[in-house]
């Protein structure tokens, strides 16, 4: 198979460059975008204390929130009757169309990194609001809560980066991956996924280019935009310490080793 790269497409996105949505940032809540590509978008969302939002969905995007810091509550379902309290590290997964709302009880604030995909959309609706799936695709899907500790190792494909999935949807995979100290992951690309990434904890350094001969170094709160096809290596720059970051793909994980 033949296909042509662009190595200009590589993005970074340091945490004091990210973008607010002025228009859906109110009653203390904050609408922040951190990557934004032509398949997938992550950004923060950020819940001030006592703050809660009005009903809202996401049109045809999949999404998942990824609790960073804080504790929030979740309520979804007919009549918003359900609720989940998640916290630091747990996810939760809103197919599309799916209404919902949130709560921070908490006299902290509550720090959430969101993935949606193909695209950021968010639309406000009152609670009497009847929200219809007009294509009627993927309605049959439901909520999904996913705890730090119930992640799937099932999709480790490249050496000294594990990879731990949470969430698989029709158009977007997410998962916590690991660095080991002093280790790279090697050459590698994701085929016809874009990925979007957020870096938890650690020291990062992307080569990409030709001959890897380009590098970007990412550090905590940094997000980041990989091309389909870009052939890449993730490098640990600690000696001692493993990194930690978000990685999210549209539409799903495809790892192909080149090394």
């Amino acid at each position: 198979m033949s296909f042509k790269v662009d190595y200009s497409k590589f993005m970074l996105y340091p945490k004091n460059s990210i973008k607010v949505d002025e228009v859906n940032s109110v009653n203390g809540i904050v609408w922040k975008t951190g990557s934004e590509g032509e398949k997938i978008w992550m950004g923060y969302l950020i819940v001030e204390s006592k703050a809660a939002s009005t009903p809202q969905h996401h049109e045809n995007s999949d999404t998942v929130h990824y609790v960073l810091e804080g504790v929030v509550k979740f309520y979804y379902g007919e009549g918003y009757q359900k609720f989940v309290e998640l916290g630091k590290g747990d996810f939760i997964y809103f197919p599309p169309y799916e209404p919902y709302k949130l709560e921070n009880e908490s006299t902290s604030k509550v720090t959430i990194v969101t993935t949606m995909a193909p695209y950021y959309k968010l639309v406000k609706i009152t609670e009497s609001d009847s929200v219809v799936n007009p294509s009627g695709i993927n309605e049959d899907l439901e909520v999904l809560i996913v705890r730090e500790t119930e992640l799937n190792d099932s999709t480790n494909q490249t050496d000294n980066l594990p990879r731990k999935t949470a969430v698989q949807a029709p158009n977007l995979w997410i998962g916590r991956v690991s660095g080991a100290p002093a280790k790279d992951s090697g050459a590698h690309h994701h085929g016809e996924a874009e990925t979007a990434g957020f870096i938890v904890s650690g020291n990062t350094r992307i080569l990409h280019g030709d001959n890897y001969e380009k590098y970007s170094d990412i550090t905590p709160g940094d997000f980041l935009r990989v091309p389909p096809y870009l052939p890449h290596i993730e490098r640990n720059l600690s000696e001692t310490e493993s990194v930690e970051f978000l990685t999210a793909r549209n539409p799903k994980n495809i790892v192909v080793n080149l090394d």
